[in-house]
């Protein structure tokens, strides 16, 4: 039986499984299971090894969520299983799981593996691939520690506290251990799968803030702020001594009628600790960190800003089953202030409707120096002058949403 067969059975299972607790759950019950199964198929014009792309699946997750009124909770639980032309390896991981309570005023708590508050929310982007800002840490990231999100109002504050990241699970033995989970946080490097930086840094003790105001006769316009703070420990340091990690974000949502804009501002700067010979290629051990998640790290400039435009437009009516179509462009670049290294570059082109259950993406997607849309792995730090033109990628995907 092939890997990518055993996968299309693992998620056939899945979805048979959660639409059977589905069909028995009690009308008003505070419990709702589900779950999704995505497949994908991708093109990536710098692999000669498919030149006509390839299809695989992509994800199956179990979602279980709670809600009476006071008691709230998440958790979702996914397997990948990805084929051979986007590297052929599987893994899974706790997306998110927390519990909370909703406060007399609406407010709520949240404690567990909780989303972070920072930045726009619940993300920076309209596809599938989302920005720039996620494969740096910093859109849709999920760590372990509690948040407080303020009653809602046309003035709006999140803080959060977060004393580790989100922990690493299981995944094949072509994956780094430490990278098997779904946020990018700073992780030690791989000797096999990675960098053999030797670098063996891990974020701890992270606080955020978010505050956000709701402008316009229907709040349609929002302007936000968000800072981070929080500390690096390098595991490979005799003396214990902690480094310091900062975030500052600027960020606006809004629109008129069908269009819909984007716009986020974000500076951040690591700072490091990392001996002369932490580092890879001859480059200054200190002008880098390394991020890990979807089963591989990679290195990240340790100070770089990211800056976010998107646009979208929501096309009234339907095509016969088809609706909500939406239209956007969704671009990010990350310009990193150190070591002279070049900028790195995402822009996603893009459309997205659904069918019932049924949710698609058509992506097409420009960039370079990226380890997602270029075969330069390592360009969100150095960049090779080999990978300094565009390349492109195609994703169009179909997901089952029960």
């Amino acid at each position: 039986m092939s890997a990518n067969y055993r996968g299309a059975v693992l998620a056939a299972a899945l979805m048979m499984l959660c639409n059977a607790v589905a069909a028995e759950e009690v009308a008003g019950s505070p419990w709702i299971v589900g779950g999704a199964v995505r497949f994908n198929y991708v093109y990536k014009s710098w692999q000669d090894d498919y030149p006509n792309g390839f299809v695989g699946l992509d994800t199956a997750r179990l979602d279980i969520n709670f809600d009476d009124g006071t008691l709230i909770g998440s958790a979702q639980y996914r397997y990948n299983r990805y084929p051979k032309g986007q590297g052929g390896y599987w893994q899974h991981f706790l997306h998110h799981g927390w519990v909370g309570m909703r406060l007399a005023d609406k407010s709520t708590v949240q404690a567990g593996l909780v989303k972070n508050p920072f930045g726009l929310q619940p993300f920076a982007s309209n596809n599938f691939y989302e920005s720039m800002a996620f494969y740096t840490g910093f859109e849709d990231k999920y760590d372990l520690g509690v948040t407080y999100a303020s009653r809602p109002g046309p003035v709006e504050w999140q803080l959060g506290f977060f004393p580790r990241d989100g922990g690493s699970y299981g995944g094949g033995g072509n994956t780094a251990g430490a990278s098997n989970r779904y946020s990018y946080n700073i992780v030690p490097d791989d000797d096999q799968q990675g960098y053999a930086t030797g670098q063996r840094d891990r974020e701890r003790m992270t606080f955020t803030g978010r505050v956000v105001a709701h402008i316009g006769s229907a709040g349609q316009h929002e302007v936000g702020l968000s800072a981070l703070t929080g500390t690096i420990r390098n595991e490979t340091r005799s003396d214990g001594r902690d480094t310091r990690r900062n975030a500052v974000a600027l960020h606006y949502r809004g629109g008129t009628g069908p269009w819909n804009v984007m716009l986020e501002a974000l500076r951040y700067s690591y700072g490091t600790s990392h001996g002369a010979g932490q580092t890879y290629g001859g480059l200054d051990s200190n002008s880098f960190v390394i991020l890990g998640a979807f089963g591989y790290p990679y290195p990240v400039a340790s100070k770089g800003d990211i800056y976010i435009a998107n646009l979208s437009y929501d096309i009234p009516g339907t095509l016969g089953p088809l609706g909500g179509f939406k239209l956007y462009n969704d671009y990010s670049i990350l310009r990193k202030r150190v070591g002279n290294y070049k900028s790195s570059v995402q822009n996603v082109s893009g459309l997205s409707f659904s069918s019932g259950k049924w949710v698609f993406y058509a992506d097409f997607m420009l960039g370079k120096h990226h380890p997602y849309l270029s075969p330069d792995g390592g360009g969100l730090a150095s960049t090779s002058s080999v990978h300094d033109g565009y390349t492109r990628r195609i994703n169009l995907q179909a997901g089952y949403y029960f």
